[in-house]
C-alpha cells in the first residue's frame, strides 16, 4: 500500500509539474507571437508602401475634373482620325503612361510573392503547438528562415536608399512644360519670367512631395528591418528567455519602431546605405528560398 501510495503521489506530482511546464511553454510562445506580429505588420506596411511607390512613379500629374474635360475637348478638336478602343484611353488622358500589361502583371506577381513569404513565416507561429515539448525547437528552427527574409529586407532597403522612387511621369511633364516655355516665340520677357516663376514653384512642390514618398517608403522598410533583427535575437535565444524577458522584448519593439519614425530623411538614407554595407548575401531584391 505504501509503495502504491508513493507511486500515485509521484505520478500526480509529475503530472502537475508537467502541466505547469506546458503552461509556461504556452505562455512563452504566445508572448513571442507579439513580437512576431509586430514584425509581420511592419512587413505588410513596407510592401504596401513599395506598391504605392511603384504606382506613383508612373502616375500622371493630378488634374481636376474640369481640367481633364477641357483637355479632352481640345484633344478631340485637334484629332482627325477615327476613335477606336485602342486610342480612346490616350485621347482621354494623354499624360498617362501605358505600361506593358505583361510587365505590370509580372510586378504584381513579384510583389505578391514577396508579401507571401513574410505572411507564411508569421503563420508558422500559429501552427506551432505552443504547449508541446517540441514547441521550443520549432521556434528555434525558424531562425534560419527569418535570417534569409531579413537579408532580403535589407537588400530592398539599401536599394531604396541608393535609388529612391521618383515621380517619373510628372517630372517628364514638367520638363516638357519648361521646354515649351523656353521655345514660345510670342512671349515677352515679363510673361516668360512669370511663367518660369510658376514652373519653378511647381517643380519645387513636386520635389517636396517626392521626398515625402521616398521617406515614407524607406522608413517602412527600415522599421521592418529593425523589428526583424529584434525578433531574430528573441528566436535565437528563445530557450534562455522567460516570459518576462519576452514581454520586455515586445515593449522594446514598440520603442524601435518609434525610433525609426523619428529619423530624418537624411538619417534614413544613411541608415539604409549602412544596411547595404553590412548585410550578408545578395543585395538584390530576389525572393528568399
Amino acid at each position: 500500500m505504501a509503495v502504491s501510495s508513493i507511486y500515485q503521489f509521484t505520478r500526480k506530482a509529475v503530472l502537475i509539474i508537467g502541466i505547469g511546464l506546458l503552461a509556461a511553454c504556452s505562455q512563452k510562445a504566445e508572448t513571442l507571437k507579439i513580437t512576431v506580429t509586430q514584425f509581420g505588420s511592419a512587413t505588410e506596411d513596407a510592401f504596401d508602401a513599395y506598391g504605392t511607390a511603384q504606382t506613383a512613379q508612373f502616375a500622371p500629374s493630378p488634374k481636376s475634373q474640369n481640367a481633364r474635360q477641357s483637355e479632352f475637348i481640345a484633344n478631340m478638336e485637334a484629332f482627325t482620325g477615327k476613335v477606336t478602343p485602342s486610342n480612346l484611353p490616350t485621347l482621354l488622358d494623354p499624360d498617362a503612361v501605358k505600361i506593358d500589361p505583361n510587365v505590370a502583371q509580372q510586378w504584381q506577381k513579384t510583389l505578391a510573392s514577396l508579401r507571401s513569404q513574410y505572411q507564411q513565416f508569421v503563420a508558422i507561429f500559429d501552427q506551432i503547438e505552443a504547449g508541446s515539448a517540441l514547441g521550443a525547437s520549432a521556434v528555434t528552427d525558424t531562425g534560419p528562415i527569418l535570417e534569409k527574409l531579413r537579408n532580403q529586407l535589407d537588400a530592398i532597403t539599401s536599394d531604396l536608399a541608393k535609388d529612391p522612387p521618383q515621380f517619373l511621369v510628372r517630372r517628364g511633364t514638367l520638363i516638357a512644360d519648361l521646354n515649351k516655355i523656353r521655345s514660345e516665340p510670342n512671349d515677352d520677357d515679363d510673361a516668360k519670367s512669370l511663367r518660369l516663376q510658376i514652373w519653378w514653384q511647381d517643380w519645387n512642390a513636386l520635389m517636396a512631395e517626392e521626398k515625402l514618398l521616398q521617406a515614407h517608403t524607406l522608413r517602412s522598410f527600415m522599421a521592418a528591418s529593425a523589428l526583424g533583427r529584434h525578433l531574430q535575437t528573441q528566436i535565437d535565444n528563445y530557450a534562455k528567455l522567460d516570459v518576462n524577458a519576452l514581454i520586455g522584448a515586445a515593449e522594446q519593439g514598440i520603442t524601435l519602431a518609434g525610433k525609426v519614425r523619428s529619423l530624418s530623411p537624411t538619417e534614413l538614407v544613411a541608415e539604409g546605405r549602412n544596411l547595404f554595407e553590412t548585410a550578408t548575401g545578395s543585395t538584390t531584391a530576389t525572393p528568399a528560398q
